[in-house]
């Protein structure tokens, strides 16, 4: 009986220190699987349950394991692992790791939407100053082309006087108001996914609205008169964009262009030279 309690306690013991001299593998959900790490490879651990030849290897992901405590004692934590057997770094405290993981959240790339819908309270072409609403769309994951759609109203503020001969005075001209829309792509070299992005493209002109000037008479005197107006031509914009947030949009736009029909009066005129520029505020959706 004496024998039989020997026996037995030695073979507990045997059992004790064969499971003390395994690795155990911490998973993320607390599980502990006690078995001889053979390789830790980018993704994946390979393990033995007893170390033996015979044994069949598995593998479990990395993702899943918080952390390997090796036979000596030693802690690998899964962010210190490399190729090849763990290596045995200095394990670093929680305020550490707390600091480490706010630090990668803020590096965290944002995910900005492909539609931005933007007011431009100061907008400006040949014709005067004004506003403008334009909508754009990026047609690609990473946003290098987008669809661009800005339509502008601006006014003559400094059209300059002329002589009424009825009345015999100087009066001020008529605020002339031109109406564009300037459909287009904007090309964003390095992708419209940033900070600060940089954009070019062409852009259709399409404009309407009124041009008042002085016109001949028979009498050989000229009288002031506001005619119909009308452009199509083409513009090449260029567009530095700020992204200080997921959802707000600002930017800065310059285009120049030139005219294929400048119609005043239903008149065929000179071709005309274009251009067109706005701070911008967004929304980005």
């Amino acid at each position: 009986m004496r024998t039989k309690i020997i026996l037995l306690s030695a073979a507990a013991l045997c059992l004790t220190m064969a499971a003390q001299a395994q690795d155990k593998i911490i998973k993320t959900n607390g599980d502990t699987i006690l078995a001889k790490v053979k390789t830790v490879g980018v993704k994946t651990i390979t393990y033995q349950r007893s170390g033996s030849q015979s044994e069949p290897e598995y593998t479990i992901a990395k993702a899943d394991v918080e952390k390997i405590v090796l036979e000596n004692g030693s802690v690998d934590p899964m962010d210190m692992m490399t190729g090849g057997r763990p290596r045995r770094p200095h394990r670093p405290s929680r305020p550490m790791r707390h600091m480490r993981d706010s630090e990668e959240k803020e590096t965290e790339k944002i995910k900005y939407e492909s539609n931005v819908l933007a007011l431009a309270p100061l907008q400006f072409t040949e014709n005067g100053l004004g506003f403008s609403l334009s909508y754009e769309r990026a047609l690609d994951k990473r946003g290098i082309v987008a669809f661009y759609l800005p339509v502008m109203a601006t006014f003559n503020l400094n059209n300059g006087t002329y002589y009424n001969y009825t009345a015999g005075v100087y009066q001020n001209s008529p605020t002339d108001m031109m109406v564009y829309a300037m459909p287009g792509i904007k090309v964003y070299p390095t992708g419209s996914q940033g900070f600060v992005k940089y954009a070019v493209g062409p852009s259709l002109v399409i404009a309407s609205g009124q041009k008042s000037g002085e016109v001949g008479n028979y009498l050989g005197t000229s009288t002031e008169q506001t005619q119909t107006h009308f452009l199509l031509g083409m513009v090449i914009n260029n567009s530095v964009n700020f992204n200080p947030s997921e959802h707000v949009y600002l930017g800065l736009e310059l285009g120049l262009g030139f005219t294929y029909l400048n119609r005043v009066g239903g008149l065929n005129q000179d071709t005309n030279g274009l251009v067109q520029g706005s701070f911008k505020i967004g929304y980005r959706f």
